[in-house]
Parts: C-alpha cells; structure tokens; sequence
C-alpha cells in the first residue's frame, strides 16, 4: 500500500512539473522575435540575457529565471511573475502594469522608472523612482534609426497645439515630453490637433487620443497598446508596424491610413472606417 501511495505521488509530483513547464514553441518564439503576448515561459530559463523593448503583455512568466536579465523599456504588463527569480533583473522603465511579482527574488533588482500602477509587488520591491502617469525619466533609450519622412518638428507642433486648442499647461509639456523622450504612459491627448505629429517608434501606451485630429500623424513601430483612439481622425496617419494590442479605434477615421504590419490583436474597431469597410466587403 505504502509502494502505491509513493508512486502515486512521484506520478503527480512529476504531472505538475510538467503542468508548470514553458511552452518550447512559446520560447522559440520569443527567443527569435523579442515578443510574445500572452505565451506561457513559466519556469523559463532567462537569465544572463539582453530582452530590451521585449513584448510580453500578459505572458506566463511564473517561476522563470530571469537573473541578471536586462528588461529595460520592456511591455510586461498584466505578466504572471509569482515566485520567479528576479535577483540582478534590469527593469528600468518597463511597464509592469498589473504585472504580479508575490514570491518573486528581487534582491538586487532594479526599478528605476518603471510604471508599477496595480501592480502586485513582491517582498522586498523598492523602485527607486517609480514613474508617474505621464513620461519616464531619461531612462528611455534613444530610438533606433528608420528612414522616415519627419512632416513636422516637435516645437512646431507644440506651437501648433498651444495656438489651436489652448491646452493646459501640464499638457503642453507633456506633449513636448513625449515628443522629446519617446515615451509617454497614460497620458492625456484627447481632443488635441496632433496633425502631422511625428511619435514613430514612441511608448504611447494606455494614452488617450479621444476626439483627437491625428491626420498625417507618423506613428511607425510606436506602441500604442491599450491606447483610446476613440472617433479620433487618423485619416492618412503612417502606424506601419505599429502595436495596437488591445486598442480602442470605435468610430476612428483611418481613411488612407498605412496599417502594413501593424499589430491589431484585439483590438476594438467597432464603428470605425475598417469595421465599415470589412462589412462592405462581405
């Protein structure tokens, strides 16, 4: 009786091994491409390993070694990072938005930066500066080079926004932030005259564009996850490659708009210029 009880838990010891074991195709995928939403690297092995910019909304990240690991810049909200070894990780401005980190090693680990709104932190968790709700601190790195046709300079659309629609003076600067620094979490843009506007490869996650004219605006390679693009004016706006994971485009006009790659994973396009087209085209 004692020989089955034994076997029987070497057998579930072993069955929830493999429960909480990565997926290999998830791995591969993330080892090549830098991003993957969503995939299960639980108990992954990570570590000593440069994943800057990494795109891992929502990823199962429970257990995995990450020492040591660069994760600067990285998407990693809604993450499952419960009982992972953090020690050395390298977070500096990544958007752990409701990132969960309870039992995690985060000795050593640094913060500086990084957006941890809800998130679910471990023991032991001191960012040194916590970023707001508007832009990241210097810790942003430069974006990298792509030729792409710059319609406007950043003083000249502040200039633009000051004389068109008399904006707030937190506004005004938040926008000559982001213009600046590329990146700019949750901030306010609604309603704004953003034509023309370069934000290519910028952090614009979360940001509210409501009611905004963002025609001609160039937003290639910028994240826009979880941004509200909501009856907003896109018309001829540039988003090649651009990530609107989780985006809100109801009502948007997006007539002659260059989405080439652009990433539309549920995304909210009900009401839109595509929604119209798509049941056009039925």
């Amino acid at each position: 009786m004692k020989k089955i009880i034994y076997l029987l838990s070497i057998i579930i010891l072993i069955t929830s091994t493999e429960a909480l074991a990565f997926n290999k195709a998830d791995l591969n995928k993330f080892l090549r491409l830098n991003a993957c939403p969503g995939c299960d690297l639980s108990q992954a092995p990570l570590s000593d390993k440069d994943f800057n910019r990494a795109k891992l909304a929502g990823a199962n990240l429970r257990g995995a070694d990450l020492h040591n690991t660069s994760l600067r810049l990285a998407d990693l909200s809604g993450v499952d990072l419960r009982g992972a070894n953090l020690s050395r990780t390298i977070f500096e401005a990544a958007d752990l938005y409701k990132a969960d980190m309870r039992g995690a090693n985060v000795q050593g680990a640094v913060f500086d930066g990084a957006y941890l709104s809800k998130a679910r932190l471990a023991q032991g968790t001191k960012p040194a500066k916590p970023a707001a709700a508007q832009t990241v601190k210097k810790t942003a790195e430069k974006p990298k080079a792509h030729k792409a046709v710059v319609k406007k300079s950043a003083a000249a659309a502040i200039a633009k926004v000051v004389k068109t629609a008399p904006a707030p003076v937190d506004r005004k600067k938040m926008l000559e932030q982001a213009l600046d620094r590329r990146i700019c979490v949750e901030c306010d843009f609604s309603g704004m005259d953003l034509s023309d506007v370069n934000f290519k490869e910028s952090f614009l996650e979360r940001c509210d564009f409501e009611g905004a004219n963002l025609q001609g605006a160039n937003f290639k390679y910028a994240d826009l996850k979880g941004a509200n693009f909501r009856n907003a004016n896109l018309t001829d706006a540039y988003l090649k490659g651009a990530d609107l994971y989780n985006a809100n485009l109801a009502g948007a006009n997006l007539k002659g708009a260059d989405l080439k790659n652009a990433a539309l994973d549920g995304a909210y396009l009900a009401g839109s210029t595509l929604a119209r087209q798509a049941a056009k085209d039925k």
